[in-house]
C-alpha cells in the first residue's frame, strides 16, 4: 500500500483564464492527509474552498466546472491531470480569480509548477479503488470502458466528424510516461468552431496556435 504525498514546498504562476480571458495568479500549496485537492478562492470574501470531487462537477461543457453553492472553480482539469500524473493527493490551489492560468494549453505548466515545490510522501496510507469488474459509460457519441487489470493503462480514439483527424494513442500510465508522453498533449479545436465558441462567451484567453477549448 503507496502512502498519501502533498507538496514539499509552493509554486505559483500568473496568466489568464482560457475562457473567461480574465487575469489570474495561481498557488500551489501543501495540505495535510486525508485532505484531498482543494481550489480556494482568495479573491472573495472569507476565501472558501471548493474540494475537487465528483460530487462538486457541475459542468463539462469545453471544460470541468466545479461548484459549491454560488463559488465556482472553471477549467480545472489540467491543474488536476497534473497533481494526479504525479501522485499528489493533499494540495491546495489558490487562486484570485474563477479559472486557473491556460499557460500552453496543455498540463506542461502546472508540472513545472509542482516539480519546483516538490513531492514528499506522508504518514497516512493510500486509498486505492480496485477495478473488480468491467464498466461502460456512454454520453453523446463518446464512450468509455474500463477493465480489471493489474496496473493502469490506457488507450483511447479521437475523431472529428466524419472521421477526421483521427487520433490512437494507447500507453501504461505512470510518472514517467505521464510526464514525458502525456502532460504536454495541448488543448484545441477545430478552425470552424472558433467563431461559435467565442460568440458563447468562451475560448476568450486562447489563441490561432496556441489553445482554443477542451475538446
Amino acid at each position: 500500500m503507496l502512502n498519501q504525498q502533498t507538496l514539499a514546498g509552493q509554486a505559483s504562476f500568473s496568466g489568464i483564464g482560457l475562457h473567461s480571458g480574465n487575469k489570474v495568479k495561481m498557488t500551489f500549496l501543501p495540505a495535510p492527509p486525508n485532505h484531498g485537492i482543494c481550489f480556494r478562492r482568495v479573491d472573495l470574501d472569507g476565501q472558501p474552498e471548493v474540494v475537487a470531487s465528483v460530487e462538486n462537477v457541475s459542468e463539462t461543457n469545453r471544460s470541468t466546472t466545479l461548484s459549491k453553492g454560488s463559488v465556482k472553480l472553471h477549467t480545472v482539469e489540467h491543474v488536476l491531470a497534473a497533481f494526479s500524473g504525479f501522485g499528489v493527493d493533499n494540495a491546495v490551489v489558490e487562486l484570485d480569480a474563477n479559472e486557473p492560468p491556460i499557460g500552453d494549453g496543455s498540463s506542461d505548466q502546472f508540472c513545472q509548477m509542482i516539480e519546483e515545490a516538490g513531492v514528499v510522501a506522508q504518514d497516512e496510507q493510500r486509498e486505492v479503488y480496485l477495478l473488480e469488474a468491467p464498466i461502460e459509460l456512454q454520453s453523446g457519441e463518446t464512450q468509455m470502458m474500463a477493465f480489471p487489470h493489474d496496473r493502469f493503462k490506457i488507450t483511447c480514439t479521437s475523431a472529428g466528424e466524419n472521421g477526421r483527424f483521427t487520433q490512437l494513442f494507447s500507453c501504461e500510465l505512470n510518472s514517467d510516461t505521464w510526464r514525458n508522453e502525456i502532460s504536454r498533449a495541448r488543448t484545441f479545436c477545430y478552425y470552424e468552431e472558433i467563431e461559435h465558441l467565442y460568440k458563447n462567451g468562451m475560448i476568450k484567453g486562447g489563441g490561432v496556435g496556441k489553445c482554443c477549448s477542451d475538446s
